[in-house]
């Protein structure tokens, strides 16, 4: 939002009269020599105490310093100087909100007119707005004044990925997804990214049918997208999750390769991903590696889990009980111990049909012998 807050000063800036301490200390600016910018921005508000852009410059210098308590200062002096100067107010509402003065920063943009802004500036104080409204508890109203904020100006990355976090805040993660997904699209901004693939992945686990595909589907492409944009093993991991969630389970292997990790978290993946090809020894032995590296307690339990259920696939009923009773499953060992004993008496049943069987076998045998004619003597 800070940068968004310049963007919309340089008009000030350039309308000011440019005084040489003035010049100076844009410059400085510009390089990021902070230390000069603020030696040249006092100045200017020493030589000119009611000169606005001056106080919002000083505020934006000492940002930069992590001088939080003097920018914001600042920032309240440039308001009340020009209260309808919306990068002002932005900047000073931005401060306030990191302080949790939330009635502040409302109260400071509440003298901005936006009928008459640039669609820029119009987005940036509605964003503002939203940030107000969000921090205030009323995430309806932050999705409104987010909304309008990217109807003002469509290609604000800054507006969309506000609309996708007051979306998150109402549990609405669909809707979330789209709008950071836009916000990405327009900037490759890869916060914004990474917010898309987890709102997108919260609502795909919340959804089913095709809805659900297509979800994952989506999720995928800005997964991959990310990972080919910032590269390594994060953004591999990322999208392996994703590509898996999917159903893509070559690709998400392709990508968990391409990460170049070989912790437990990606063995785990490998055999979730060679389970959805059946290929059930690859799928049990990465669970077992998995488990070798000591995985953390909810790691530990999902990984014994999907061990489990290999195993009860393979009719490996004892071991798939031990796997499950590892995970804290109890029901799950019971039905395990259940269709041991089932397959125990089946066994033997089998084994007792096997042996009659022979038996029968062996009587017809007999029975044809001695229905055989005699031979005749040998003379």
């Amino acid at each position: 939002m800070r940068h968004m807050a310049w963007g919309l000063a340089v008009f000030t800036l350039l309308a000011a009269v440019a005084g040489a301490d003035w010049n100076a200390g844009v410059a400085a600016y510009q390089k990021k020599d902070w230390q000069t910018a603020l030696a040249e921005f006092e100045g200017v508000v020493k030589q000119n105490p009611t000169f606005a852009g001056g106080h919002f410059m000083l505020g934006r210098v000492l940002s930069q310093l992590g001088r939080n308590d003097e920018a914001l200062k600042a920032f309240r002096e440039a308001v009340r100087l020009e209260p309808t100067n919306a990068g002002y107010a932005v900047a000073a509402a931005q401060a306030m909100l990191e302080k949790g003065l939330t009635n502040d920063a409302a109260a400071a943009l509440s003298g901005v007119t936006t009928d008459t802004l640039k669609p820029a500036q119009k987005a940036a104080v509605l964003t503002a707005k939203g940030q107000v409204a969000l921090a205030q508890g009323n995430s309806s109203q932050a999705i409104e004044f987010g909304k309008q904020a990217t109807h003002a100006d469509a290609n604000n990355a800054e507006a969309w990925g506000f609309l996708g976090s007051a979306y998150s805040r109402a549990d609405r993660n669909s809707e979330a997804f789209e709008a950071y997904r836009r916000g990405f699209e327009l900037s490759g901004n890869p916060t914004l990214g990474k917010n898309a693939v987890a709102a997108g992945t919260r609502a795909a686990r919340l959804a089913s049918g095709q809805q659900k595909r297509t979800l994952y589907d989506a999720v995928a492409a800005v997964a991959t997208n990310l990972a080919e944009k910032r590269g390594g093993p994060e953004g591999a991991l990322m999208a392996a999750e994703a590509l898996l969630g999917a159903q893509d389970f070559d690709n998400a292997l392709k990508w968990l390769d391409r990460s170049g990790l070989d912790n437990a978290l990606v063995l785990y993946y490998r055999g979730q991903c060679y389970l959805g090809k059946d290929n059930l020894g690859e799928a049990e032995g990465n669970f077992r590696k998995a488990l070798a590296k000591g995985p953390q307690t909810e790691l530990r339990r999902q990984i014994y889990t999907s061990l489990g259920f290999v195993l009860d696939k393979a009719k490996r009923y004892q071991e798939a009980a031990q796997a499950y009773e590892q995970a804290g499953n109890a029901s799950k060992v019971a039905e395990m111990r259940n269709k041991q004993s089932l397959a125990e008496q089946n066994k033997k049943a089998d084994d007792e049909a096997a042996r009659l069987k022979k038996l029968e076998e062996l009587q017809r045998q007999y029975q044809s012998i001695g229905a055989a004619p005699t031979p005749p003597p040998t003379r």
